[in-house]
C-alpha cells in the first residue's frame, strides 16, 4: 500500500501503438515530399511513391540487425520507477536494480532515437553487483553506463523526465 508522499510504480514498456502511429505518419508524409518533388521537376506525381514505403519497411526491420554485438547485451525495457529503486531488464533476462541514492546520472539523450543513460555511483551496491561493461551497449563512453532506448516508449518520455527529475536525489 502506497502513501500520498510516495511515489506510485510506474513500468514503461515499448509500445506497438506508437511504432505503429509513427509509420503510419512518417509514410505519408515522405510519399506527400517525393510527389511534391516530381510535380516540380516534370516527373509525374506517382513516379517512385514506392520508394518510400519500402525505405521505411527496410529501415524498420533492420534497425535491430544494424547495432553491433556488443549490443546484444543492451538493456532493454521494461523499466521499472518504484519508490525506492529504478529497474532495468538486461541481458539474460536478468534484472538490474539500482537503488535512488546510487544513481549517479540519469538523463535523456537524443531526439530521433531517444536513449536513458544511467550510471550507478558505486557498481557493487547494485543488485546484481555490476562488472565492468557488462550491459554494454552502442555508445557506450563508460565501463559502468548503462543505456535503454526509449523509441516508442509508453507512457511517454515527458513522464519519465518529471519522474526522474521528482525521484533523484538533488
Amino acid at each position: 500500500m502506497t502513501t500520498a508522499d510516495e511515489p506510485p510504480v510506474i513500468e514503461f514498456r515499448r509500445s506497438l501503438g506508437r511504432q505503429v502511429g509513427f509509420l503510419a505518419t512518417a509514410v505519408p508524409v515522405a510519399a506527400l515530399a517525393l510527389a511534391v518533388v516530381n510535380l516540380a521537376s516534370g516527373d509525374p506525381w506517382w513516379d517512385g511513391l514506392w520508394l518510400p514505403l519500402t525505405w521505411f519497411l527496410f529501415f524498420y526491420l533492420s534497425l535491430p540487425m544494424s547495432r553491433p554485438p556488443s549490443a546484444g547485451n543492451q538493456a532493454r525495457l521494461p523499466l521499472r520507477l518504484t519508490a525506492d529503486h529504478l529497474q532495468v531488464a538486461g541481458p539474460g533476462e536478468r534484472t538490474l536494480v539500482i537503488e535512488w541514492s546510487n544513481v549517479a546520472r540519469a538523463e535523456i539523450s537524443g531526439r530521433w532515437y531517444p536513449v536513458l543513460v544511467i550510471e550507478p555511483a558505486d557498481p557493487d551496491r547494485t543488485r546484481p553487483p555490476l562488472a565492468r561493461w557488462e550491459w554494454a551497449g552502442y555508445g557506450q563512453s563508460r565501463p559502468y553506463e548503462i543505456r535503454v532506448p526509449l523509441a516508442c516508449l509508453s507512457p511517454g518520455r515527458d513522464l519519465l523526465r518529471r519522474e526522474l527529475a521528482r525521484r533523484l536525489p538533488a
